[in-house]
C-alpha cells in the first residue's frame, strides 16, 4: 500500500542545461520505500520566455525612440535655425500662458526685448558671414544665460525677446545688464578676425509696468525704443504703472 506522497520540485542545473526535478516518495509492499523521479528540460521554456522578453523590450524601446524623434522634430519645429532659438510663435504662446498664470497666481514675471546695435564696419566687410556670427554668439549667449522655465526666442531678424518667469523688474534688470556686458566683451572669430557688437535692451514686468499681454509688448518695445535713443549698448525698464486712487 503506497503510503502519502511526498512531492519535491527542485531546479537543477548540469553542463549548461536546466531541468525540474520532480520526486514522489512511494511505501511500496513490504516496507519497501519507491522513490520516483521525472525529468522536465526547461531549456525551451526559458528560451521562450527570454525571446519574448526580448521581443517586448524591443517594442518598448522602438516606442521611446518614436517618442524621443516625435519631440525632436516638434523642438526642431519651435526653434530658429540660425541661433537655435526658439522662434516668436513659441514666445508668443509662452507669453500667453505665463500671463495666465500669473494672473490667476497674484505673481509677477518680465519680458526683455534686445536688438542688436548697428554692426561695425570689421563685421560688414564680412557680410551675411558676419552677421551670422554675431547671431549665433547671441544665441549661445541667451542659451546659456537663462533658466529652463525661460524662454529666449529670435524674435525678428535682429530682435530677441526673453521671457522670465517668476522675475520682478529689479532682477530682470540686473541679470539683463550682466548680459549686455557680455555682449559687450564678447570676442567673435571668424577667419581669423576679431568682431565685436554690442545690443540695446528693455524691460518690462507684469503687472508693474502693464496688466495685459498686448500693453506689456508695448511698453517693453516702448523701453527698447529708449534703450536705442541713448545709442544703444543701454538697459531701458518701462516705466511703473500708478493706480490712481
Amino acid at each position: 500500500m503506497a503510503g502519502e506522497p511526498v512531492v519535491l520540485v527542485h531546479g537543477l542545473w548540469m553542463n549548461g542545461l536546466v531541468f525540474s526535478v520532480l520526486r514522489q516518495r512511494l511505501e511500496g509492499g513490504e516496507g519497501q520505500v519507491l522513490l520516483a523521479a521525472v525529468w522536465r528540460d526547461l531549456g525551451p521554456l526559458r528560451r521562450r520566455e527570454a525571446q519574448r522578453a526580448a521581443a517586448i523590450e524591443q517594442l518598448e524601446q522602438q516606442q521611446r525612440d518614436n517618442e524621443q524623434l516625435r519631440r525632436e522634430m516638434q523642438d526642431h519645429t519651435l526653434r530658429d535655425s540660425e541661433t537655435g532659438l526658439y522662434n516668436r510663435a513659441h514666445f508668443e504662446d509662452q507669453l500667453r500662458r505665463e500671463v495666465d498664470l500669473s494672473t490667476r497666481e497674484h505673481r509677477e514675471f518680465s519680458i526683455v526685448f534686445i536688438e542688436i546695435d548697428p554692426l561695425g564696419p570689421k563685421v560688414l566687410a564680412l557680410g551675411a558671414q558676419g552677421e551670422q556670427r554675431v547671431l549665433e554668439a547671441v544665441g549661445r549667449l541667451l542659451r546659456s544665460g537663462t533658466r529652463a522655465m525661460d524662454a529666449s526666442c529670435r524674435y525678428d531678424e535682429h530682435r530677441f525677446a526673453v521671457l522670465l518667469s517668476g522675475v520682478g523688474l529689479a532682477t530682470a534688470h540686473a541679470r539683463m545688464e550682466g548680459l549686455r556686458r557680455k555682449c559687450a566683451t564678447q570676442i567673435v572669430v571668424h577667419e581669423g578676425r576679431e568682431l565685436g557688437f554690442t545690443a540695446a535692451m528693455g524691460v518690462a514686468s507684469f503687472p508693474h509696468t502693464a496688466q495685459t499681454q498686448d500693453e506689456l509688448v508695448d511698453a517693453c518695445d516702448a523701453a527698447l525704443a529708449e534703450a536705442r535713443r541713448r545709442g544703444g549698448n543701454h538697459v531701458t525698464l518701462a516705466a511703473i504703472r500708478f493706480e490712481s486712487s
